[in-house]
């Protein structure tokens, strides 16, 4: 046996789990068919009616031609249909999946004990749509169909999806980071540079002023500096942008020294003036306008690992943390049941609100997982609107904190987390 981070550690896989082929024999008849005589007025008759039968009257050769026209046509819109890609996007339920089978840890000091029923992490479906498939997630009241723009902002996939990949890197490591302290390993954790990853669409509209964020700032762009009027602040790790702008209001004019790739593929430091504007989620905050790549980076005292494969995004953080979890302690940290998990991880152990909660919802229903944790952040009325879709076929738990999902589990059937002696 070989035991190995959306809304890594250890994996065990045990076991390498030939058709035979059949030859059909065809029993040939054992007498032949005896000669069967019929009178000449039978066959006649028989001739006369598949005359009837077999030419059609001059209306029906008139219409056949229309008909088959028609009908040629449909399956021609029907088949176009089917592969024109038309730009639009999809949010559909996905997959609740072990996350102890993508598990890995390379510390053969390290006690593993794999669970028997263990986490689930949740995903949505995101792919690229046909003009029929988008017909069908019209109708479809758990699919969204959004457009390029609604999907992507800037409308640009690969760099969205080079973006979500690089989230889910940052989530595996933060949710090792976590777990690991929780159970008292030695673990370190450092905050990375401010660099640009996407704008939001709702701050960047096709009308946005010229000095908007996105009008100035590029993805991958570093910010070094910026000044409001009262000289520069260095910005040597993300956290320190929310302190520089405290005293800001939107409309101000702020000059951001910013580190930038070059077409020869070196960087060059150079200024922008940017102007602020309020945070579309609280307008007593200000905001530059982009979306910070997550640059957090730990050090753990032996290699976890998550083999995620193409999947992106940061929503799998809260179950690859209880997942390292249940899996370095002894005991059932999962109740029987099953439990689906979905949430961000903070470096506190912090939960933070993920996308297509109804959709996850979905996929945790066809699982068989009856418990679904979520983060508290996502808000009453969303997580209603999940409970509604999915009836009482899973119980789906608020949760604002790594401790909030641990006393969930257990209060549902689950042991209780003792961390290990070394």
């Amino acid at each position: 046996m070989r035991v190995s981070w959306g809304d890594g550690v250890f994996v065990s896989r045990a076991g390498l789990r030939r058709p035979t082929a059949n030859r059909a024999k065809i029993a040939k008849p054992a007498t032949k068919a005896k000669r069967v005589e019929i009178s000449v007025s039978d066959t006649q008759v028989d001739k006369v009616l598949a005359a009837r039968v077999v030419a059609p009257s001059l209306r029906a050769q008139s219409m056949a031609i229309p008909l088959a026209t028609i009908a040629f046509l449909l399956i021609g819109i029907v088949l176009g249909a089917m592969l024109w890609p038309i730009q639009r996007y999809e949010t559909a339920p996905g997959t609740a999946d072990l996350v102890g089978d993508l598990l890995f840890i390379a510390d053969d000091e390290v006690a593993i004990y794999v669970p028997k029923t263990g986490v689930r992490f949740v995903t949505a479906m995101g792919s690229e749509l046909t003009a029929l498939q988008s017909f069908m997630g019209w109708v479809d009241p758990v699919v969204n169909v959004l457009t390029c723009e609604e999907r992507f902002g800037d409308c640009d996939p690969a760099a969205s999806r080079e973006i979500q990949l690089g989230a889910m890197a940052n989530a595996k490591e933060i949710a090792a980071y976590v777990a690991l302290s929780y159970l008292g390993f030695d673990a370190t954790f450092t905050e990375g540079s401010a660099q640009v990853a996407g704008f939001d669409p709702t701050l960047c509209p096709t009308d946005s002023p010229k000095k908007r964020a996105c009008k100035v700032l590029q993805v991958g762009d570093v910010i070094e500096s910026i000044d409001l009027g009262d000289g520069p602040i260095a910005i040597d790790v993300v956290s320190k942008l929310t302190t520089a702008l405290v005293d800001a209001v939107p409309g101000d004019i702020a000059t951001l020294t910013i580190l930038s790739l070059t077409s020869d593929g070196g960087t060059k430091s150079h200024d922008v003036d940017v102007e602020l504007v309020a945070s579309p989620d609280d307008e007593t905050r200000t905001l530059i306008g982009f979306t910070a790549r997550d640059t957090r980076t730990v050090d753990l005292p032996f290699v976890v690992d998550f083999d995620t494969a193409a999947i992106g995004g940061p929503s799998a953080g809260l179950s690859f943390a209880l997942s390292l979890i249940d899996n370095l302690t002894e005991g059932e940290m999962t109740p029987p049941q099953g439990v689906a998990v979905t949430g961000t991880i903070q470096e506190d152990g912090s939960v933070g609100a993920i996308g297509a909660l109804v959709q996850k919802s979905v996929a945790v229903q066809k699982s068989g997982a009856k418990i679904f944790l979520v983060p508290t952040e996502q808000g009453v009325d969303e997580i209603a609107a999940a409970q509604a879709t999915v009836g009482s076929a899973v119980e789906i738990v608020p949760v604002a904190t790594l401790s909030e999902a641990l006393a969930a589990l257990l209060k549902r059937g689950g042991q209780r987390v003792v961390a290990p002696t070394r």
